[in-house]
């Protein structure tokens, strides 16, 4: 899958610089390099929630999910029927090969080397939002190792209060069945991605991001449970 990645990337900037368009990386990730991945990891996509969401939203959204697999990334990129673009630390930026690719697709990287860098940082982010980037963001900051959905950082939802975004929250389930964060054995088998319905954060402010935060987790872990639900059901 590392080789499959690897030929995408190259394909990407490719036409990225036949074309002119940072657009082009993206369309590709979701069109390409994510069905074919998850094809070879054996997983099959289930996507609930889709009517919620379409690329005619009146203001850009920050997308935000639970983190529990390698195969998250790639999870909604193929859920999410338009170009999504992704935060990152600044130090992804030395990293050979991939860190090129995330500067030349136009990805936003947030350095937290000192407070004066982070701020200037944030706000490049918060005005790139406004402009129209859609975003989407892990706001746990790392993956799960129990699966449960941990704390989440308030970092995603200052971005989208300040920039005027809609918080979109978002439940990925099973995809550490299918690769599990301890080890690189893949477990072919079904994965589901639950889609809510957009957040306004017109009422929010820095104070009460905190409440804001509090209930886009309490959302995401609904979505989770509504489909486990359903599961046990059937």
């Amino acid at each position: 899958m590392t080789v499959w990645s690897m030929i995408c990337i190259s394909l990407s900037i490719v036409f990225m610089i036949i074309f002119f368009s940072r657009q082009i990386p993206l369309v590709i990730a979701r069109t390409i390099w994510s069905p074919v991945l998850l094809w070879l990891a054996g997983a099959k996509l289930e996507v609930t929630g889709r009517e919620n969401i379409n690329k005619n939203l009146p203001r850009p959204i920050v997308v935000v999910s639970n983190h529990i697999s390698f195969l998250d990334i790639p999870c909604i990129c193929r859920a999410i029927p338009f170009n999504l673009f992704w935060t990152a630390k600044s130090q992804i930026k030395r990293m050979p090969f991939f860190g090129i690719y995330m500067m030349a697709t136009g990805m936003i990287f947030i350095d937290r080397s000192n407070k004066q860098k982070t701020i200037i940082s944030i706000n490049k982010a918060i005005q790139l939002i406004k402009n129209g980037k859609n975003v989407f963001i892990f706001p746990e900051g790392r993956r799960s190792v129990d699966g449960k959905t941990g704390v989440f950082k308030k970092g995603a939802f200052l971005l989208a209060v300040k920039s005027g975004a809609d918080v979109v929250p978002v439940a990925i389930m099973d995809t550490d069945k299918v690769w599990a964060k301890k080890n690189f054995r893949l477990h072919p088998g079904k994965i589901k991605v639950a889609i809510g319905t957009p957040i306004p954060t017109a009422s929010y402010d820095e104070t009460s991001i905190p409440e804001l935060t509090k209930k886009v987790r309490e959302r995401v872990i609904a979505l989770r449970n509504d489909q486990i639900t359903k599961t046990q059901t059937y």
